[in-house]
């Protein structure tokens, strides 16, 4: 994952516990000591957070440290992604062991084509599912291939690293299957709740087996599932259960 990537993911989870709160970003401000526009542009994805800015708005926002595990993960993943673009490049170096295509930041599958898109169609359950303690459930998202490159050996990969409190359990990655242009694919993936009450949230990319990004620009969010995980006997109202 690239550094524009995870700020716009972070900050569009912040706005969301905001606004969730029903707390204007003039409030945030008089409250948190941080100024509107700084707050505007973290939200918008334009600003890096600091970890303070972050944990008041977990601690205001009622989110259980998930916002500051979320954070944490996806500095991991940003870590990794660069070590990776490092790597990659040390190899071209080093006599063009690693032949493929690069752009700025890292690089791309063999098989990239900058006309490739990937358009989500539909997801289920619906982010804000509230789920048991520990419970196991699938959680799938419709996507079409509305580019005109074939899709072949491409994976779903979780991206940031586990350990962080709060950490929703899935497969590292799974395999899409073959879909055509204008096709549609319905990717599923076993997901494992926290034993802890916590909100959280998994992040994933369309990669290839090498984890390279078929979509490495910074407009292109991650497919991701959120959950609130609480003891069965404090659940509140869902529309799905699994």
């Amino acid at each position: 994952m690239r550094a524009a990537q995870a700020r716009e993911v972070i900050g569009a989870r912040m706005r969301e516990l905001r606004e969730s709160a029903e707390t204007s970003l003039t409030r945030a401000a008089d409250l948190s000591g941080w100024g509107k526009g700084h707050l505007s542009r973290v939200e918008r994805g334009l600003t890096k957070p600091s970890r303070g800015l972050v944990e008041w708005y977990d601690a205001t926002f009622g989110a259980g440290q998930a916002l500051l595990g979320q954070f944490l993960d996806l500095e991991a993943a940003v870590r990794v992604g660069r070590e990776t673009s490092l790597r990659d490049a040390r190899l071209r170096h080093l006599g063009g062991v690693a032949c493929f295509p690069a752009v700025a930041g890292g690089s791309v599958p063999v098989d990239h084509d900058p006309a490739d898109c990937c358009l989500l169609m539909a997801e289920d359950p619906p982010d804000g599912t509230v789920v048991s303690v520990g419970q196991a459930f699938d959680k799938t998202w419709t996507v079409r291939n509305v580019g005109p490159v074939p899709w072949r050996g491409r994976w779903l990969t979780r991206q940031g690293a586990p350990g962080v409190a709060g950490w929703l359990q899935s497969p590292i990655r799974v395999r899409l299957g073959e879909v055509d242009p204008g096709a549609e694919a319905v990717i599923r993936v076993r997901l494992r709740a926290p034993h802890v009450e916590a909100a959280c949230t998994a992040y994933f990319k369309i990669t290839d087996a090498t984890g390279r990004l078929y979509y490495p620009g910074s407009q292109s969010l991650p497919l991701h599932c959120t959950i609130y995980a609480v003891q069965p006997d404090s659940r509140r109202d869902s529309r799905w259960s699994p």
